[in-house]
């Protein structure tokens, strides 16, 4: 399966081959603002075109419009603590324990009064803690906060106290209070949004999208292994659950062996240890500005890290792929802007949309001949690369990058320009002068400013040109009256 991400600096197209990487992962990196969402729905929306359904861990409620279902937990239940007849309730006591250790930051006391009382909730419903086997009822986190005020004495109430006010939402709100009634496979079948903006506090999101993660891998666990693509789990920010051996730590590990695609989004790059990066097949970053994210994914992608700061216009950005051995710039096609390629209209014109049939059979064209390109002429691809950057710094003789068609950089580039002529007339006449023009004009380019990696904000800018202007003049006064 190939799916077309964006294009690169001279527009030739840049397609996702699924099946030719290492693993079927992807992670996109980027600061707030930088393209991560847009991205992520342009992916989703390719593979609604090829019937991937993907499940989307949505905390900000952003995806419904590009989602056949959207799941309303808030009239769901799930049991954290059931468990099947493979399981051991031991393991389950442990696991549980650690996931609301880890994002409610409990201490070491408060973890092993939690894990007291959920054993104890296990014994009251005869359920031996040694043994696999299968049970018909389990507890629920209303027994487990019943069990740890039980365990409440003089010597420890405070402690106690600071661990039931800090998960007490989780007692509180309905969605722990009966057994799970989610229909996992049935998310096999369309695109689904899970909903999670309208829960209270940012912990108790996370820790419903820890267990329902936790769900969906032993549903996963229980198919046939596929090496087929059956289904893309998607989660944005993913910084809020990723941690060695959470469950989305585990399903990044084992899911592909069941047909099981996960994209990743996050704003930091130290969300994700070197080992996670690399064993994604795809990594996909967008701008990063502080210095330590931009050095840490530039190590990544072997490049400098002021290419991966000055990325400055969302969706833009580098890829790289497992079956690469460089990273690629990639500016990617909005979800919209595929919509209007796809029917072959522009804004504004009344054409009839093209049959389904047809738009898929132009999509397959798209999808396989540009990426035999990719496949049969690498070395093709790279001197693309170089011949993108060469016209992008010619470009920048006269413009800035995404720099709009304006008063100033028309009197730049003619005040460029006429300091080059002034240059080559003094070269054709043998004056001395010559050198000294040609190098106040460089000065003025904004290929200049872009080397020194000068910050393009108005202000600062500003107080660039101050001393360029500066500049300028004292380099003429020592070259031409000394």
């Amino acid at each position: 399966m190939k799916v077309l991400l964006g294009k690169n600096v001279i527009d030739k197209p840049i397609h996702w081959d699924i099946e030719a990487e290492k693993n079927p992962h992807l992670i996109v990196l980027g600061t707030s603002g930088s393209g991560k969402t847009e991205t992520l729905k342009s992916v989703v929306g390719e593979f609604n075109q090829k019937k991937v359904p993907s499940l989307i861990i949505d905390f900000h409620n952003e995806y419904s419009d590009i989602a056949t279902n959207v799941l309303d937990l808030r009239k769901k239940t799930i049991n954290p603590l059931e468990f099947n007849e493979n399981q051991k309730p031991e393991n389950i006591i442990y696991e549980v324990a650690d996931i609301i250790k880890k994002i409610f930051k409990l201490g070491e006391i408060q973890e092993s009064i939690l894990r007291q009382a959920i054993r104890q909730s296990y014994q009251e419903y005869g359920i031996d803690l040694k043994k696999k086997a299968r049970y018909k009822e389990f507890p629920t986190f209303q027994d487990v906060e019943k069990n740890i005020y039980r365990q409440e004495d003089s010597s420890n109430k405070s402690v106690i106290n600071s661990l039931t006010s800090r998960i007490e939402a989780l007692f509180d709100i309905d969605i722990f209070s009966g057994g799970t009634n989610i229909e996992y496979k049935d998310m096999f079948k369309d695109t689904t949004v899970v909903e999670l903006k309208d829960f209270p506090t940012e912990k108790v999101k996370s820790t419903i999208a820890e267990f329902f993660l936790k769900k969906l891998s032993y549903y996963i666990y229980s198919l046939e292994r596929n090496k087929k693509i059956r289904m893309y789990t998607i989660i944005d920010e993913a910084h809020r659950l990723m941690y060695e051996n959470s469950p989305l730590d585990k399903l990044l590990r084992e899911s592909r062996k069941y047909g099981i695609g996960v994209i990743l989004a996050s704003q930091r790059p130290s969300d994700f240890n070197e080992t996670v990066l690399a064993n994604t097949g795809v990594l996909l970053s967008f701008q990063c500005n502080l210095d330590k994210d931009a050095k840490f994914v530039s190590k990544q992608f072997n490049l400098e890290p002021r290419k991966i700061k000055n990325l400055t216009e969302p969706g833009l950005g580098y890829i790289k792929f497992s079956r690469t051995e460089r990273a690629d710039r990639i500016k990617i096609i909005p979800i919209d802007e595929r919509e209007l390629e796809e029917t072959g209209k522009k804004k504004g014109e009344g054409s009839k949309k093209k049959s389904g049939k047809k738009v898929e059979e132009e999509m397959e064209v798209v999808d396989e001949e540009p990426e035999e390109d990719f496949e049969e002429e690498p070395k093709e691809e790279e001197t693309d690369e170089e011949s993108g950057e060469k016209l992008q710094n010619l470009r920048r003789i006269f413009f800035y990058d995404n720099e709009k068609f304006s008063v100033v950089p028309i009197l730049r580039t003619i005040l460029i320009s006429l300091l080059l002529l002034t240059g080559f007339w003094s070269l054709y006449f043998e004056l001395r002068l010559a050198v000294i023009f040609f190098v106040i004009a460089f000065i003025w380019t904004p290929l200049f400013t872009h080397n020194l990696e000068v910050d393009l904000h108005k202000e600062k800018l500003r107080f660039f040109n101050v001393f360029r202007l500066l500049l300028s003049g004292l380099l003429f006064f020592l070259f031409y009256f000394l």
